[in-house]
């Protein structure tokens, strides 16, 4: 299964409301628009009513599934997310639909955990863009999403012991650094590079090399040396792509074994 995790903003076509807007999490966003408009068959029964839409945002580079499909959930029910529920979210009278699913997603992303993430916010059609303003490591994309994973697999367990408390690891329990591939536990690096009451280390440097790096991009190079890929493809979210090679992709829900549930453990209260 693609490493692609993403959170999406429908707009119907034809209505403009706050009805007219859908939230959902995808790993395709190509296939799945293809499905939401009834061009495919597979589930997005609920919006079958406001059909035709236009995919119009997509927030990807969560970690994980579960990450992804928490942040769905809260974004979906903000007026009951404990990390949401303090804010005022009473749409205004002059908010369109979109605007009033924008201003939510922008307090997200500037809170815990969110706040944290390497996220990519990408406005796929530039005609519903509205003003938001993300964390400052958080970029902008514009256009389609194309996803590529290369088809070499990537070994990066060099080290044979962490170079913090010298002791034996393996892939299984390994970090590396971006930037030179420099090996860890996770949990000696995490232990000393985060702040005392920080839920998540955001920017770190790299003990042993001294780059700088997100620690997000850290934890996704961590997962993708643990489960090699061996997929190319591009994914369009303006109904392109090739559809038949996306049709059989992703069928079953990703399973998180225990060792990657140090992403999902922080995320648990949305």
């Amino acid at each position: 299964m693609s490493d692609f995790h993403g959170v999406y903003l429908l707009c119907s076509i034809e209505n403009k409301t706050v009805r007219g807007t859908y939230i959902g999490y995808t790993v395709l966003p190509g296939r799945r628009i293809l499905q939401h408009n009834r061009f495919q068959k597979g589930g997005a029964h609920k919006t079958a009513k406001y059909a035709p839409w236009d995919m119009i945002l997509c927030v990807h580079n969560f970690p994980t599934r579960t990450a992804g499909l928490r942040f769905e959930w809260a974004w979906q029910n903000p007026k009951v997310s404990v990390r949401l529920k303090m804010y005022d979210w009473q749409k205004k009278k002059s908010e369109t639909g979109v605007q009033y699913q924008i201003r939510i997603l922008e307090r997200m992303l500037n809170v815990s955990p969110w706040k944290k993430l390497p996220l990519t916010v990408q406005w796929l059609r530039n005609e519903y863009k509205v003003p938001l303003v993300p964390p400052i490591h958080m970029p902008i994309a514009h256009g389609p999403i194309e996803e590529q994973i290369d088809e070499e697999e990537l070994t990066l367990c060099s080290d044979t012991e962490c170079i913090l408390c010298k002791i034996s690891l393996s892939t299984q329990n390994s970090v590396y650094c971006v930037h030179n591939h420099c090996t860890f536990h996770l949990t000696c690096l995490a232990n000393k590079l985060t702040i005392a009451h920080e839920l998540l280390p955001l920017a770190i440097v790299c003990p042993k090399c001294g780059n700088s790096q997100l620690w997000g991009d850290m934890i996704k190079l961590r997962n993708r040396a643990r489960k090699p890929q061996k997929i190319s493809s591009g994914i369009n979210a303006e109904y392109g792509g090739d559809m038949i090679k996306l049709r059989n992709r992703a069928r079953k829900p990703q399973k998180i074994s225990s060792d990657v549930n140090h992403w999902s453990d922080q995320l648990s209260q949305v």
